[in-house]
């Protein structure tokens, strides 16, 4: 018998109507809140294991995953419908810079390593990519231009958080987070939990980072300026993984 009350008894949007446009590549959905329109066919008919979108532009990194990866694990590729300048200069040893042809759904950058890549994020001018022990930011051009590189401890969870003026990944110690100024280069090392990091996040503001290690027992939050630690919140006594932090984007929620 469930005697626990439910978290949260409120239900999501109440679909209406559901219906295909003439040719059937999209769909619209009436809700009682208003409507949106999905694509029918994905990009690709194979495993993308991650999307990461910037903003509202037209600009998705992408990296292969699953059982029939779409691209090789050791590629990220970002995608844009509108063209960019092409140059056939290559840097850093691995790097390819392929043209996004929307007719021909070809991708427009491609950056290559020599290992997996567990995560990539994007912000107008850098983009910053998690391998297993390091973690590569580069700046956003054609072709883009490698900006530092830095040593990480084992991170298969791919954790690192772009900020507008600072970047944020785990230290070279287990537990350790690292926060680097994008502008001066200057690393500050916050030794966060005494266990290996299994989540982290960083405020839309980018003065808050919370983490979590993968006891999963605390959540702890930290100023980005001083690396004081502002906040500790006790998610339980019991073991726990925690898979995920979410800063809400007025700044003033966790989840």
């Amino acid at each position: 018998m469930n005697t626990r009350p439910a978290i949260d008894e409120s239900t999501g949007p109440v679909a209406l109507t559901v219906a295909f446009n003439q040719d059937s590549s999209c769909f619209a959905v009436g809700l009682d809140s208003g409507f949106c329109v999905f694509n029918s066919d994905p990009y690709f008919n194979a495993g993308v294991g991650t999307a990461e979108m910037l903003g509202r532009a037209n600009y998705v990194a992408l990296v292969g995953g699953g059982r029939n990866p779409k691209f090789p694990t050791n590629k990220v590729g970002t995608l844009s419908p509108g063209p960019i300048r092409t140059s056939d200069q290559d840097a850093d040893g691995g790097l390819q810079l392929i043209v996004w042809d929307d007719a021909k759904q070809l991708a427009v950058l491609t950056l290559e390593f020599r290992s997996q890549v567990f995560q990539a994020r994007l912000s107008r001018s850098q983009i910053l990519v998690a391998l297993l022990n390091s973690v590569t930011l580069y700046a956003f051009s054609s072709p883009p231009k490698k900006v530092s590189s830095f040593e990480t401890a084992d991170n298969p969870s791919g954790l690192c958080c772009l900020g507008s003026k600072i970047v944020a990944f785990p230290g070279r110690t287990p537990g350790q987070v690292q926060i680097v100024e994008i502008g001066t280069g200057n690393v500050s090392i916050i030794p966060a939990h005494g266990s290996p990091l299994k989540a982290m996040t960083l405020s839309p503001n980018g003065e808050i980072l919370a983490t979590a290690s993968e006891t999963g027992t605390l959540i702890r939050l930290f100023s980005t300026t001083n690396c004081a630690r502002v906040s500790e919140l006790r998610r339980g006594v019991d073991h726990a993984a925690i898979f995920s932090l979410a800063i809400s984007p007025s700044n003033t929620l966790l989840a």
